[in-house]
């Protein structure tokens, strides 16, 4: 016959492991879309206007995600199946996308000559 049971709970993570998610949660949430600091992004250092200052930010691109494309391409080939005056209701809907050919199997990609 049981006469008392305890449970003894340990939590899932140390005081160490919060703090270090706590500040790379505050870390990412200073980092702006285009993945430069919004601090320094934000500075009026960093208007080219201010030929006096060092900091500066230069474009590059554009760059394609290749699979995003092709999901959003997706998205577009099934609402076109619709009447245009009776769009799908997407709310819920998701797409996901798989890798086939050469670089899928691990093979090295093509040089870029």
């Amino acid at each position: 016959m049981l006469v008392r049971s305890v449970t003894r709970r340990e939590p899932e993570f140390d005081d160490e492991q919060r703090a270090l998610l706590l500040a790379s949660a505050e870390f990412e949430a200073g980092i702006g879309s285009h993945g430069q600091l919004l601090s320094e992004a934000m500075s009026p250092e960093a208007s080219p206007t201010e030929y006096g200052s060092t900091l500066r930010f230069a474009a590059q691109g554009p760059f394609w995600d290749y699979a995003e494309k092709a999901r959003l391409d997706d998205i577009d080939r099934y609402k076109a199946e619709f009447p245009k005056d009776s769009p799908p209701n997407l709310n819920g809907a998701f797409w996901t996308v798989e890798k086939h050919g050469e670089l899928a199997a691990g093979k090295p990609e093509p040089d870029a000559d």
